[in-house]
Formats: structure tokens, C-alpha cells, sequence
């Protein structure tokens, strides 16, 4: 299993913050990741981020490329609210900068207010993402390229710019219903597990092999994730340190309607014990190894660790990192 850190709640302060000292202890925490030997940096997307003001992932890993030789760098991207040849063009400039080394994770989005903003339709969310997905793939081939589809078109033209990672960039799908899980497993990308408890996960994973298998998709074999995560000496300090910051995020999830987004009864405005079980990964180095092992026989390739979130200090979310790296990740090697 590879370990990443997830700047999502790092890129997300509360308005009035200096996000110009936000992203330089942003920046500080990722020279301490690669020192410590993670092996990737992530960040998500949303935009128009009210109660938050967020800095946009693109950038933000062209800035972090250089702090971080050799890590991964993956960003989210709201596929829909996309031009396919605009962000094929960005993406593979990111893969020239990190030689080799950018990822991306497309979603659908769930927040009307994005998708309103710019003008695309909640109906056309789905066949725009399939239209991209096909877009970028033809252009980083390095062909010349004609397509004709619903949303988008092009007539015989070439990128230019050619990413390094042959014959794409890697492409993960972000997905939360049962429908977008299996869509995912149907199209053939690997699929990025977020916030579902652990049994909808366990579910989900197999309804998601089910549909590679059926789609003749048995080379996928990376299955990436993304946890709420913080590691203390015992459980009650480490929701003691955690639980006002994380809980702060979820409420505005609920405001967001991110639970909406998701299968079943899993309201983000309950308890926070109630929310933190079999979702978070907070609390001991035995409790949370107990947690990533479930994870690691699901068959979890990558874990994206969020030790941060909007208005917490450096040094907790320092501390934590260093007690994964130290007493964490050798149960993983």
C-alpha cells in the first residue's frame, strides 16, 4: 500500500486566512512528506467554496512539483465543468513539470451551484464525462484527432505537447453511488473510494470488480483511497486533537450535500462518534493499523491520508505524519 497526503483540507482555510502563509506551511508539510517517505501528494477540487476560500489543485501542484521530486501528484478535476482539450493540455503539462509523475481524478460533482456557474446542465453530467474521458485519451496518444460527439468536436488536430507517461497520464474515477461505482468499473478506470463508510466500501468493491470483469477490464489493478485520518498515542487524544476541525468539515459537507451524493441512510450531521465510525481512521498506531489493514485486504492499492483540515495549526498534522512514517507504514511494506 502507498501512503499519500491530502492537501484538500490544507487548500481550504476559513475566510479572512492568509492563504499566501497557508500554502508556504502547505508547501512545508509536503518537503516533510517526501522526507518522510510518502509517496504521493493528492488534492481535490470544488469551486465557489463558501464557508471557505480554496486554492485550486492545478496550480497549486505545478507550485508543490519542485518541493516534492519523485512523489505523484494527484488532483481532482470536476470533469464536466471542463473543455477536454483544455485540461488534456494542462495535465500533460503537468506531467512534463513532474517528469512523469501527475494523476488525474475526475469527478462528477454534486453541487448545483458548480455546475449552474457554468452553465452546464445536471443531465449532461454523465455524457460529458464520458466524452472528455475519450477526448483526452485520443489527444495524448499523439494523433491527430477528429471527434464528433454530443458536447464536444474536433476536426484533425494535434495536442502539441505530449505527456512523458506513455500512452496516458494515469486517470482515476471518483465516485460514490452504487450507479457512478459501476460506471467506473464499466469504463475500465480505477476507481477512487472517498467518503463511504467501511461496509458500503466493502460492497461497493465488489459490485465494482463485477463490472470490470464484465467489461473485459482485468488489468486494472489499482484501486486508490482517500480517509479522514489522524494517529495519536491513544484514541482519546486523537480525537481530542481532531474532532473540532473534522467535525467543522463535515458539517459543511452536509451543508453542501455531500451525504445526498451518497447510497443509503449516511447523514453527515450526526454525532461525531457516530459519523467517525467505520468512515475515519482516528485514533492509536494499533487502532488505525487494525483500520488500513481492512483496507489493504480489499485489495486498496493507494491511501490518501487527510490529517488536516481548515483551521487547524502545522504542528498536529506534523506530529502525525511522523508517527505514521515511523510506526505505520513498516506494517505496510
Amino acid at each position: 500500500m502507498k501512503f499519500g497526503l491530502s492537501m484538500t483540507g490544507m487548500l481550504q482555510q476559513p475566510q479572512g486566512t492568509d492563504m499566501v502563509q497557508s500554502l508556504e506551511e502547505a508547501v512545508g508539510l509536503v518537503r516533510l512528506a517526501n522526507e518522510l517517505g510518502f509517496s504521493y501528494v493528492y488534492a481535490g477540487q470544488h469551486y465557489l467554496s463558501d464557508p471557505y476560500q480554496m486554492l485550486q489543485p492545478l496550480p497549486v501542484m505545478g507550485r508543490l512539483a519542485a518541493e516534492a521530486p519523485g512523489m505523484d501528484q494527484v488532483f481532482t478535476a470536476v470533469l464536466p465543468l471542463y473543455n477536454p482539450v483544455d485540461l488534456a493540455e494542462q495535465v500533460a503539462s503537468l506531467d512534463v513539470i513532474t517528469n512523469g509523475h501527475a494523476v488525474l481524478a475526475v469527478a462528477l460533482g454534486y453541487r448545483e451551484e458548480e455546475h449552474d456557474s457554468f452553465g452546464v446542465k445536471r443531465g449532461d453530467r454523465v455524457s460529458r464525462m464520458v466524452e472528455s474521458l475519450e477526448v483526452m485519451k485520443l489527444l495524448w496518444s499523439g494523433e491527430k484527432v477528429s471527434y464528433n460527439g454530443k458536447h464536444f468536436q474536433l476536426s484533425d488536430v494535434h495536442i502539441g505537447l505530449n505527456p512523458v507517461q506513455q500512452p496516458s497520464p494515469p486517470v482515476w474515477i471518483a465516485a460514490s453511488a452504487d450507479v457512478a461505482v459501476e460506471r467506473a468499473g464499466r469504463l475500465g478506470y480505477p476507481w477512487l473510494i472517498n467518503h463511504a463508510d467501511y461496509p458500503t466500501v466493502e460492497r461497493q468493491v465488489a459490485m465494482y470488480r463485477a463490472a470490470l470483469k464484465d467489461a473485459g477490464h482485468s488489468n486494472v489493478t489499482t484501486l486508490p483511497a482517500l480517509r479522514e485520518f489522524f494517529v495519536a498515542d491513544n484514541r482519546d487524544e486523537a480525537i481530542r486533537i481532531c474532532q473540532p476541525f473534522l467535525a467543522g468539515k463535515y458539517e459543511t459537507y452536509a451543508q453542501w450535500g455531500q451525504d445526498q451524493a451518497l447510497d443509503g441512510e449516511q447523514a453527515f450531521t450526526s454525532a461525531f462518534e457516530e459519523l467517525a465510525k467505520d468512515r475515519f481512521i482516528v485514533g492509536s498506531v494499533e487502532d488505525v493499523v487494525a483500520d488500513l489493514k481492512r483496507y489493504e485486504a480489499l485489495g486498496v492499492t493507494h491511501m490518501g491520508l487527510r490529517m488536516r483540515w481548515a483551521g487547524m495549526s502545522v504542528e498536529p498534522t506534523a506530529n502525525c505524519m511522523r508517527l505514521v512514517a515511523e510506526q505505520v507504514m513498516p506494517h505496510f511494506k
